[in-house]
């Protein structure tokens, strides 16, 4: 029986988007992950924030520089030089790639890294930089089709600035002619 190589699932996500308590996983992402390692041929490698945050993709380590002087009548005979430098993967080598951006999470790191090792990605990591802004966020689920919660948007150069088209009250807000009942739910963009 030949033995084959498992496939390696790399979900790089933040702990806080896929722990439950102390569990590694939540229970629904745990559950998908354990059904596609039942079939045992996919190891799933979680990166963890350390590793997501504080770690190099890779680091190119001088491991040593070999010089060997010969003398011979007061001269250099021979100068041997052999750079050796090995790269040192940090980030585990994954052959499909899952990423989820959040607040904290180096989307630029994740692109890096997809550029370095090329794994297949479950999912597009250049898309994920839309949700940094929750306008555009709400302008991509309108353009198609996909229902958002009624909102308005109040765009100041500094806090309380005074403007034109918002007015607050007592039991409410009014933006551009809309009226929001207190208690609602105030969002930055980002």
């Amino acid at each position: 029986m030949a033995i084959t190589k498992k496939i390696k699932i790399g979900v790089c996500v933040m702990e806080k988007k896929v722990k439950c308590g102390s569990e590694v996983f939540s229970a629904p992402m745990g559950q998908i992950f354990d059904r596609l390692q039942a079939f045992g041929e996919f190891e799933v490698i979680h990166f963890g924030d350390k590793v997501i945050l504080e770690d190099p993709i890779e680091s190119s380590n001088l491991k040593s520089l070999i010089y060997t002087y010969k003398f011979a009548a007061q001269e250099f005979d021979d100068f041997h030089y052999k750079p050796r430098t090995e790269n040192v993967v940090i980030w585990p080598v994954c052959d499909c790639l899952i990423a989820f951006y959040s607040s904290g999470y180096p989307l630029k790191k994740a692109e890096a890294y997809a550029a370095l090792r090329k794994p297949f990605l479950v999912n597009e990591l250049e898309p994920q930089y839309l949700l940094h802004d929750r306008r555009k966020v709400y302008e991509h689920l309108e353009l198609f089709g996909i229902p958002v919660p009624r909102y308005a948007l109040v765009i100041r150069e500094v806090p309380s600035q005074e403007l034109d088209y918002f007015i607050e009250e007592e039991d409410f807000v009014e933006v551009h002619g809309m009226r929001f009942w207190k208690p609602f739910v105030e969002k930055p963009v980002d």
